[in-house]
């Protein structure tokens, strides 16, 4: 028999296992049989597909994964590259046998105060969740150069302050490069972050990278690492709840959604559920206390939040009645800002119709996040899977507004 890879070799042998033939398989899982005879002929197949297989089976997610030469990468791929090319230079600068080599003397910071790179990071923790992801493309490496060169002339005293303040660039830097999808530039940002934050002995910030860490893990495949750093964090940090800050509560609470989000898609779900459970105790007991100034994790945990996770934990284990249920008590805040978990959660939701073939109620989500957050819609792969789903399964011609909508996020029949 020819070798057809670590990836088909593992489905098949987890399928005989099991008892299954191919068509058995595909029928209990709802995939079609040319998916997984294109898997077990060495074919790729996305995570998502995966992890269905996995619960068929029930086995980890993990360890159906291959570990072979990755695809060659396309026209996308080397464009993102050149636009986050400063970037790029900034983070993973060029390292010669006497250090670090200064090849472009543009990459110099023009020398700002403290005070000014934190009112730089304000403003573009904005444009973030605006989802100006141009304007951050051209700002974010000026701002790793200031913080740079702030912490070369920091005197004693300050340079915890300002550890703390590079970490927290760091931070943002890592956000938008995973929300782009640059993981190995995401990973760097966020290594740095917290390295700086261990550097000033801030826990909570170093905590804050460990959860964009989970993130980025998530993201890609990566759910054991996620799932064991979420919880190793967790537990460094848990708080005694009786006298816990917000900021206490909301780093070890988020955590925890972290350790949940990685352990469903790895098919743990009764793991998923505790870490759900004790999620749940956090946002309990942080009520209507104050996060204080605006931070992508302080700022956003709440009883909310968690019911938000609940419903996208449900959507991965394929049960669509019980996202809409949830969703029916989660309404957006009041205000102007988007919600990156809100919208996130939205998407769930248009999952969760499509699932059912309420398809009408799934395209009505999707407009309505093209309308709201077009910039974040465009880089949610998730998006551009569930329009493919929802373009092969319907029988009419397409609506203007399917057109539209599968022109906008590069989709075809």
């Amino acid at each position: 028999m020819v070798d057809t890879g670590p990836l088909g070799k593992n489905l098949r042998e987890s399928r005989r296992g099991s008892g299954y033939s191919q068509e058995e398989l595909a029928e209990r899982s709802n995939l079609s049989i040319s998916t997984i005879r294109k898997i077990e002929q060495g074919g790729s197949a996305r995570i998502e597909t995966l992890h269905t297989l996995a619960r068929t089976l029930g086995i980890e997610t993990s360890s159906l994964f291959d570990a072979k030469a990755p695809e060659p990468v396309g026209p996308e791929e080397e464009k993102n590259k050149l636009s986050l090319l400063r970037l790029r230079q900034v983070l993973t600068p060029a390292v010669g046998i006497s250090g670090k080599i200064d090849a472009d003397s543009s990459l110099q910071s023009a020398g700002t105060s403290s005070d000014d790179l934190r009112s730089e990071l304000v403003h573009a923790t904005t444009l973030y969740h605006a989802d100006e992801f141009e304007s951050m493309a051209l700002i974010l490496p000026e701002m790793i150069l200031t913080a740079n060169s702030l912490m070369q002339a920091a005197a004693e005293e300050q340079r915890a302050e300002t550890f703390r303040l590079r970490a927290n660039v760091y931070q943002l830097v890592g956000w938008f490069l995973t929300q782009v999808r640059q993981y190995d530039l995401a990973y760097a940002a966020i290594r740095e972050g917290i390295a700086d934050a261990v550097e000033a002995q801030d826990r909570l910030t170093a905590a804050a990278g460990a959860i964009s860490q989970c993130w980025l893990f998530i993201r890609q495949g990566r759910f054991v690492d996620a799932e064991t750093l979420a919880g190793s964090t967790a537990s460094q940090i848990e708080p005694r709840i009786s006298s816990a800050t917000a900021p206490e509560l909301s780093a070890w609470g988020w955590l925890l959604l972290r350790g949940s989000a990685a352990a469903v898609r790895n098919n743990r779900e009764n793991v998923s559920d505790d870490f759900l459970r004790l999620a749940e105790v956090a946002a309990v007991r942080i009520g209507d206390q104050e996060g204080g100034e605006y931070h992508q994790y302080w700022s956003t945990f709440d009883m909310r939040t968690v019911r938000m996770k609940k419903a996208e934990a449900l959507m991965v284990t394929g049960d669509a009645r019980g996202v809409l249920r949830i969703a029916e008590g989660i309404r957006p805040k009041t205000g102007n800002s988007r919600s990156d978990n809100h919208s996130r959660h939205l998407l769930d939701v248009a999952s969760a119709h499509a699932s059912l073939r309420d398809f009408q109620d799934s395209i009505d989500i999707m407009t309505g996040l093209r309308e709201n957050a077009p910039e974040w819609l465009r880089h949610q792969r998730k998006s551009q899977d569930l329009l493919s789903k929802i373009l092969h399964a319907r029988k009419r011609r397409l609506t203007r507004e399917l057109r539209d909508l599968a022109n906008f996020l590069n989709v075809t029949e």
